[in-house]
């Protein structure tokens, strides 16, 4: 049976959430600003898409939040296009780093287009997940990405009650096309180089965090939130 949430329990998290209505001074400058970075990045081949989530996405930003980016690669690419944004967000300084977070891009969920499910690691109830997937606000969107992300999580949630505000997150959207594909061509044999690299680092950090189960690492996705708060939100609200 597929994960749904009825308007009334919509109005429960939005309360929890503190969720405004519309953006705010805040949500809008850091829209702004987001666009605003694209421009330096958007010419990567294998890039499919960039997302604006939690607390910006949802009108419950403060001045001191930082800008979480939710990144969708081209296959055989993730390690890639990870280390890309990193190296240039590192030289313009608006980075997040442990010390600096406010007004910084925290560049810590990453996917392939092969592993847009979220139903992978979704919980029992996941009310945090699912209205984070309706509120994220595309920016970047290549080849119907958004589009075909909204289609394959219909498998495990139904949106089909929030139709209108999925319509409304496309306004959003500043740069899209249709890539050619050998524009794209994997370059797998630098994206292992790059993973060979780096992941046994990853995996130490991993393992010191003693293997929490809201961090993913594979081939197709790379998700290093420090914290999910995914259960204490369903306990909570389900009350």
């Amino acid at each position: 049976m597929k994960q749904t949430f009825s308007k009334k329990q919509h109005d429960v998290f939005k309360k929890y959430a503190k969720i405004k209505d519309a953006p705010w001074e805040w949500d809008k400058k850091y829209l702004d600003k987001t666009t605003s970075y694209l421009k330096y990045i958007k010419w990567i081949p294998w890039l499919e898409m960039i997302w604006v989530g939690n607390s910006i996405s949802m009108n419950s930003s403060r001045e001191s939040s930082d800008i979480d980016l939710y990144v969708v690669t081209s296959s055989n690419s993730i390690w890639l296009v990870r280390i890309l944004l990193t190296v240039i967000f590192q030289v313009l300084r608006v980075r997040k780093t442990d010390k600096k977070h406010s007004w910084r891009f925290c560049l810590s969920f990453f996917s392939t287009n092969k592993w847009m499910d979220f139903s992978s690691f979704a919980i029992e109830n996941d009310i945090y997940l699912y209205f984070w997937i309706i509120y994220l606000k595309p920016i970047l969107s290549y080849n119907n990405t958004y589009e075909n992300f909204i289609k394959i999580n219909n498998s495990w949630a139904d949106f089909s009650e929030y139709s209108s505000k999925i319509e409304e997150n496309k306004k959003t959207i500043v740069y899209k096309k249709n890539t050619e594909e050998n524009t794209k061509k994997s370059l797998s044999h630098i994206n292992n180089f790059l993973k060979n690299i780096f992941l046994p680092k990853t995996i130490k950090t991993y393992k010191t965090l003693w293997k929490p189960f809201w961090v993913i690492i594979n081939n197709d996705m790379l998700k290093f939130h420090n914290n999910d708060i995914r259960k204490e939100v369903s306990e909570n609200i389900w009350l």
